[in-house]
């Protein structure tokens, strides 16, 4: 067997872990909802109990060598610290990597979940053999990952990518990250379910907008008009900056993509460029669930092999 990493996708809603080999095999699988309301040694508890799961499943539980976290959160890349969790403010200033490391007795890394699915949609998904690319994640927030020459762009900081909270909007919705009408706050199922609410329909989730929708209710359909229209505008400055081959369109939220397809297509054509708008495909992403633990998993193997 080869070498095996633990990839751990820690999102607002779920919190799923899978071990996985360097040809991007999948072994075996935990999943469980992220705790609500609860402290940060909760949410680790339950990272070790999923990771050990995992682990003791596989033929040969010593070929785990790493384990790989993808956070919605900015990182200190070199202490391995989380900061700037507006979904899981429990974790924010945790030094997260040390703790996986010590606890599970393997090698830890921290990658930014946005950007580990960045890295496995190019790397087995929508975006392979494509140099220059975006890949947005619409979850219970947004997220943004670049490839840049086929390796993943972080900034200096390590808070490239944040295309959420790219602002369309200077005087609307309060954003957790301190700002005001952030992307996040209208193309994020948590800004999906709000906008819904605010129109008077009755849902608790996005998928409830989107059945509506689907059935023809013109509040559910002006909801997805709308956020397809907020989401061009950010990715219509994105073309403009970057000039990329394609973006990735991914997340919980992208089920209901040729919903607001169209509405983004025309933003970036109208707001673009006209080269760059002619050349970037906008396509949905072909990894789902996994892929933020494929990047995660790539994102270790790259590492612990220089």
């Amino acid at each position: 067997m080869n070498r095996i990493a633990l990839a751990l996708d820690l999102g607002g809603t779920n919190l799923r872990l899978a071990a996985v080999g360097e040809d991007g095999t999948i072994y075996s699988r935990s999943r469980a909802e992220t705790p609500k309301g609860s402290s940060g040694n909760d949410v680790i508890d339950l990272i070790i109990h999923l990771a050990e799961h995992c682990r003791s499943g596989l033929e040969d539980p010593s070929a785990v060598c790493a384990i790989a976290a993808a956070v919605p959160a900015t990182i200190n890349i070199d202490e391995g610290i989380l900061n700037k969790l507006p979904n899981l403010r429990c974790l924010e200033g945790v030094p997260l990597r040390d703790i996986l490391s010590n606890r599970l007795g393997v090698d830890a890394v921290l990658e930014n979940d946005a950007t580990a699915a960045a890295i496995g949609e190019n790397w087995l998904g929508a975006s392979r053999d494509v140099d220059t690319s975006i890949c947005v994640t619409l979850g219970t927030g947004v997220g943004g990952g670049l490839m840049i020459n086929g390796k993943p762009y972080r900034g200096k900081d390590g808070t490239a990518g944040e295309v959420g909270h790219i602002c369309v909007e200077p005087d609307g919705h309060p954003c957790g990250c301190g700002s005001r009408g952030c992307v996040e706050q209208y193309a994020s199922a948590t800004a999906v379910i709000r906008m819904a609410r605010e129109a008077g329909l009755d849902v608790s989730t996005s998928s409830d907008v989107y059945n509506w929708a689907k059935r023809g209710n013109e509040e559910a359909v002006d909801v997805f008009t709308a956020m397809g229209t907020y989401l061009g505008i950010g990715l219509a400055g994105l073309v403009n900056v970057l000039n990329p081959e394609m973006i990735v369109i991914g997340g919980g939220v992208s089920a209901a993509w040729e919903l607001f397809a169209g509405d983004v297509r025309r933003e970036v054509d109208e707001r673009s460029f006209p080269e760059p708008a002619k050349r970037v495909k906008i396509v949905g992403a072909e990894l789902g669930d996994d892929a933020g633990i494929l990047g995660a998993a790539r994102a270790v193997f790259a590492l612990i092999s220089k």
